[in-house]
């Protein structure tokens, strides 16, 4: 969808003007919000769709979006590399958070 936007940067700004505010990261297998307040279990969030970034030299520009909607309705965004650079423990917890399906987006 953000195949033109030219770098990482302008696609998280452009998430966060469709209301994608908050970062999430983990720690010791649980999902964060940025406050660091909320923690989520993988079946708590779904992933709304995976932007890929492909930097035009270097291999470790490569970088993954995964952009997340909470049940509690928290919205945001969580960033990791990709390929040879990804770390390891959240592609596990990235692999049993539930994708909308493409016809559901259809829908919304």
């Amino acid at each position: 969808m953000y195949k033109l936007m030219k770098s990482v940067i302008e696609i998280i700004e452009q998430l966060r003007s469709e209301g994608y505010i908050n970062d999430f990261s983990i720690k010791n297998d649980t999902i964060l919000d940025d406050s660091g307040k909320k923690t989520y279990r993988p079946e708590d969030l779904i992933i709304e769709r995976i932007e890929r970034y492909e930097g035009d030299s270097n291999p470790s520009d490569n970088a993954v979006i995964y952009v997340l909607t909470a049940k509690d309705g928290t919205k945001g965004i969580l960033v990791d590399s990709y390929g040879a650079y990804a770390d390891p423990k959240l592609a596990k917890i990235i692999g049993d958070i539930p994708v909308r399906e493409e016809h559901d987006l259809q829908d919304k």
